[in-house]
């Protein structure tokens, strides 16, 4: 399973499969440990094996906590991925697979697209506050120093649309390394 950075395309699906994989891994090891505890122990439970099969409890709670975080959410088509890509404006920078938690609620986008001071999203289910999700991101970046305008879609002929309009984009790298480094450092 080749790994798939933060904002990538794909990022969703690896990384419920990752969640899933370790879960299992940390309950296999706690089993074995505790079977190999009984062995050495002429079957009493009471031992410091079954205290170390415990406690793999823990890191496998981490991993189904994450992973019922994404479970609603999917990597969208690929068809989509290369639509928004085609319609784009040239040095945009594309965000996929973008979820985050708040602390009330995890929410997310299929897609972000960063211009210069206009950042277009692409809501990831239908049933989340599209209104909501917009003043968050939108305040998030004026926290961050970077002033713009949020505009989340609902679906992808409005994303698409309204990227065939966004004006052409100046930023420079850094400025593109800065603002990617915010987002990932908030997505799941």
């Amino acid at each position: 399973m080749k790994k798939i950075e933060r904002c990538n395309y794909g990022r969703i699906n690896y990384e419920k499969r990752r969640l899933l994989l370790g879960a299992l891994l940390m309950v296999a090891i706690g089993v074995a440990v505790f079977v190999l505890g009984l062995l050495l122990n002429k079957f009493e439970k009471r031992n410091i094996f079954t205290v170390a099969a415990v406690c793999m409890v823990l890191p496998m709670t981490r991993y189904l906590v994450t992973f019922f975080a994404l479970l609603p959410y999917h990597t969208a088509e690929k068809s989509l991925y290369d639509l928004v890509k085609e319609h784009m404006p040239e040095q945009a920078v594309l965000v996929s697979d973008y979820v985050f938690t708040l602390s009330e609620k995890v929410m997310g986008l299929s897609f972000l697209v960063l211009t210069d001071h206009e950042y277009y999203g692409l809501i990831a289910r239908e049933q989340a506050d599209a209104e909501k999700l917009r003043s968050i991101l939108a305040d998030g970046l004026k926290k961050c120093g970077f002033p713009g305008k949020v505009v989340v879609c609902t679906n992808a002929e409005q994303l698409l649309t309204k990227l065939s309009k966004a004006p052409a984009v100046t930023k420079t790298e850094e400025e593109w390394k800065e603002l990617l480094s915010i987002y990932r450092a908030l997505a799941i």
